[in-house]
């Protein structure tokens, strides 16, 4: 299947929640044989159920949902893992921090913790509001285009400026976690900005909550296995033990990181 074929058919069903075979057609520029086929095979994935005259997406998992909306959503788990993610901040470190709702109660453990001289690089504009005149930190937002849904920037400017800077740790929020299929997202623009992000700092950390086990999104951001995964304590026993087994790497409090077991770098 064509890769930007299925990302323009994704985020027009992003978009519209139902494409038809015929505008798919004239927009993609392609015989409706050829769309039909596309069609099946998302299908196939699990990213699109055909109907008549078309296909709608694959339930809520599919739509971007607007970084306020998630805030207080799963909130006693996500507060659970910013705590984890804040103690593993050392003073005078460099961390990047990502638009994620999770990330959002992190930079308010950073804004009233005790621990100073660090610099905080972000490309989530409701953040930098929250941290910008925080005591004992530099604060470095990345430029680009805005989304208006994420309330951060994204694009090429974005992945540019990121590619001038480095960091000590990546804190990076995520929609979903899957063994197999990888650590996946819902926003196509996301996926470059959170990539680059991994490959500029030392070490990476996905924050997602339990709840966001088991789900795959469209874009892959990563192999499971590729960073340190910081989660609570509400996943099942079963499936920790699955990914243990896989050697995907899952903190969450009560339960140290294997011996021997050093955080990925980006």
């Amino acid at each position: 299947m064509d890769k930007s074929r299925k990302l323009r058919i994704l985020e027009k069903l992003d978009a519209d929640g139902f494409v038809s075979v015929a505008s798919l057609s004239a927009m993609l520029g392609c015989t409706e044989a050829t769309t039909r086929r596309e069609l099946t095979r998302l299908e196939e994935r699990g990213l699109a159920r055909r109907v008549h005259g078309g296909a709608v997406r694959t339930g809520t998992h599919f739509a971007r949902k607007n970084v306020k909306e998630s805030y207080s959503t799963h909130l006693h788990e996500k507060l659970e893992i910013a705590r984890l993610a804040y103690e593993l901040i050392r003073e005078g470190e460099t961390l990047i921090i990502d638009d994620a709702s999770s990330c959002l109660h992190l930079g308010t453990m950073i804004r009233s913790g005790q621990k100073r001289n660090l610099t905080v690089i972000t490309n989530s504009i409701l953040l930098a509001e929250h941290l910008m005149d925080a005591e004992g930190l530099k604060l470095v937002l990345i430029g680009g285009s805005v989304a208006g849904n994420l309330g951060a920037t994204e694009g090429g400017t974005a992945c540019r400026q990121l590619d001038s800077l480095h960091a000590d740790k990546a804190f990076i929020g995520v929609n979903g976690v899957d063994f197999e299929r990888g650590i996946t997202l819902t926003g196509y623009p996301q996926q470059e900005v959170k990539r680059r992000m991994m490959a500029v700092s030392r070490e990476t950390y996905i924050l997602a909550d339990s709840s966001k086990f088991g789900k795959v999104f469209p874009s892959v951001l990563c192999e499971a296995q590729d960073a340190v995964i910081l989660t609570d304590r509400g996943l099942p026993r079963q499936m920790e033990e699955e990914g243990d087994a896989r050697g995907v790497r899952i903190r969450r409090r009560g339960k140290a990181e294997r011996a021997g077991e050093a955080p990925s770098a980006g």
